[in-house]
Formats: C-alpha cells, sequence, structure tokens
C-alpha cells in the first residue's frame, strides 16, 4: 500500500489555487498540444495565456510541473494520485472534488486512459476536466472506455466569445459508454454569456460555494480577463 509521502514524491504534489475549493494538478502550459499553437492565434482563448506569465514563471514552479509532467507515465502514477485523493479530509467524509490542470492540457490517449482510471477508484470524488483536446476525448469514447459517472468533462471553445462545441459534446454523451458528463465552456469579452455564466469573478474570483463547474450544465462561460 503506497503512503501519502511516497504518492507526492511519484506525482510531484498536487497544486493549491487561491480560486479553487479544492486541489488540481498543473502541468507546464508550454506542453499543450493544442494551446501551443492556440496562444500564438490572435482572439484565441490561449493568446496571453495565464500560465505563462507572473507567477508561473517562478522557477520553482516551473520545477514541479515539469516533475508532474515527467511523472504521468509512470507505472504507480494512477496509484500515487488516488492515494493523495483519498489522503484528503473532505474524501473521507464522503464528498470531494478535483479539478485537472489549472495549467497544461491532457497530453494523448494515455494520459486520458491514466486520468479516468483515477477518476474511477475515487468514487467520493467529483472530477472536472476542462479540455481543448478534442481529439483525444473522442479517440477515449469511440475507443468504447468509459467515462466514469464522477467525471465532468468540459471542452472549450477555442477563441473568444467563440460559440460552444455543443454538437460535438451532445454526439460523445449519447454514447453508452459516457456515465460521466461531457460538457462545453465558452469565454466571453464582447458577447453576453453563453449558458451560466462563471461567478467566480463577483466574489474575488474564487468558487466558494459553486460547483457548477461539476454537474451537468452544458455550457459555463467565463469572463475573459
Amino acid at each position: 500500500m503506497m503512503n501519502t509521502q511516497e504518492a507526492k514524491d511519484i506525482v510531484g504534489g498536487l497544486t493549491h489555487t487561491s480560486k479553487m475549493p479544492c486541489p488540481s494538478l498543473s502541468l507546464p502550459a508550454q506542453d499543450c498540444v493544442t494551446g501551443s499553437t492556440l496562444v500564438g492565434v490572435k482572439g484565441s482563448v490561449c493568446e496571453g495565456c495565464y500560465a505563462l506569465k507572473g507567477f508561473y514563471n517562478f522557477p520553482q514552479g516551473i520545477s514541479a510541473r515539469d516533475k508532474r509532467l515527467s511523472s504521468i507515465y509512470n507505472p504507480r502514477w494512477i496509484e500515487a494520485m488516488v492515494t493523495l485523493i483519498k489522503s484528503r479530509n473532505n474524501y473521507n467524509k464522503g464528498k470531494d472534488w478535483f479539478r485537472w490542470h489549472d495549467s497544461g492540457d491532457v497530453q494523448g490517449i494515455l494520459h486520458l486512459c491514466n486520468i479516468m482510471q483515477v477518476a474511477q477508484q475515487t468514487p467520493n470524488c467529483d472530477h472536472w476536466l476542462p479540455t481543448r483536446e478534442y481529439a483525444f476525448i473522442r479517440a477515449f469514447v469511440d475507443k468504447g472506455n468509459i467515462v466514469p459517472k464522477n467525471m465532468y468533462v468540459r471542452i472549450s471553445a477555442l477563441m473568444i466569445d467563440g460559440k460552444p462545441p455543443a454538437s460535438f459534446a451532445k454526439m460523445l454523451n449519447d454514447k453508452e459508454n459516457v456515465e460521466g458528463f461531457i460538457g462545453t465552456s465558452t469565454v466571453h469579452k464582447n458577447e453576453k454569456a453563453i449558458g451560466v455564466g462563471c461567478i467566480a469573478y463577483t466574489q474575488d474570483g474564487e468558487c466558494r460555494d459553486c460547483r457548477t463547474c461539476w454537474s451537468s450544465e452544458p455550457n459555463i462561460s467565463y469572463p475573459f480577463h
């Protein structure tokens, strides 16, 4: 049985941000598969990426994210992530939440499969996976892999004020192996929010009691900032 310290040594530790009501796991934004291209596209949601500036450039943080990235294909990574999530007080009280990648994104099909395994093995935790990696999500579902019932995937629109990829999400949700939920998200700047607008920016940038990202709300729109 893996202990918590051993799990931290493998994963590189979880991320704790001031906005989130729960831990996350940050990877280097420079290594995003789609985002690394979008960052150079004017008007994209990745232009001026927050995870490429500010405190994300502190050497200690860069080193930690590099370690987490190198760990994702460790054969004991799933066990380590499950250990860290199950060690939390909220999990042991029967209800917890986890947000994947406050920085970075899914790296490939194997990485996505491992994330889904972590969710499946932590049933007391609801997982929110925001992603721009449409192809990985589709391939995962089309191959018959299970999206666990406690997993909430949100596929992000690629452009600011862009439309949500709603038809794509609906097509995936119609698959029998999607036991969880696949929704969408958008970023609004000059247009009104589509669906439910994120309220964090009306309460000092914090989620507090809101858990809409971990719900079956079809689309959540985040204000450009």
